[in-house]
């Protein structure tokens, strides 16, 4: 009979290997998307402040030019802040798990969390890694969602600056 475990044990210790490798992998996608949203908050502060920093002097079409510019690239902004913020309404897991940093620290203590990590199976900690690999999923699928309309609104933020400032040169 232990011989039999033994080698379940150890047939599942590959599964959850490449279950953790796909965990990681999708946290890494969700911190790429958290950086491309933060590049682009940057990109659409600048095209903000350089629409109010426009002259007075210049005519009534460029100024008319700053009002799509200022929406597109404030659009893009409060998109790029979803991206980053917490997203609710995820699934709720069965139990606390001893892999997501809340459940962890939820624990009365650190051996408590020894305890509750060494008592599960090896079958809980995959299924623990699977679920949280879904979550993540989950999370990185909205992410990027978002990220691509943000992405959109800077594009034609990009191109309403080219046209004012291509104007602006012919009107100077």
């Amino acid at each position: 009979m232990s011989q039999l475990l033994a080698a379940a044990v150890e047939n599942q210790a590959p599964q959850i290997e490449s279950a953790f490798e796909v965990l990681g992998y999708n946290q890494q996608l969700i911190q790429f998307a958290d950086s491309k949203a933060g590049n682009l908050i940057v990109i659409n502060s600048l095209f903000i402040a350089a629409a109010q920093a426009g002259h007075s002097s210049h005519p009534i079409l460029l100024k008319l030019l700053q009002v799509p510019l200022v929406f597109s690239a404030g659009l893009a902004l409060l998109i790029c802040l979803l991206v980053i913020m917490n997203h609710s309404g995820l699934p709720k897991m069965p139990r606390k798990d001893c892999i997501f940093f809340l459940d962890i620290a939820q624990r009365k203590n650190m051996n408590q969390y020894v305890r509750d990590f060494t008592a599960s199976s090896e079958q809980d900690h995959l299924e623990d890694s699977l679920r949280r690999t879904y979550v993540l999923a989950l999370i990185a699928s909205r992410k990027f969602s978002l990220y691509g309309w943000a992405q959109g609104l800077t594009a034609t933020a990009a191109v309403i600056w080219l046209v004012h400032s291509g104007l602006s040169v012919v009107f100077s």
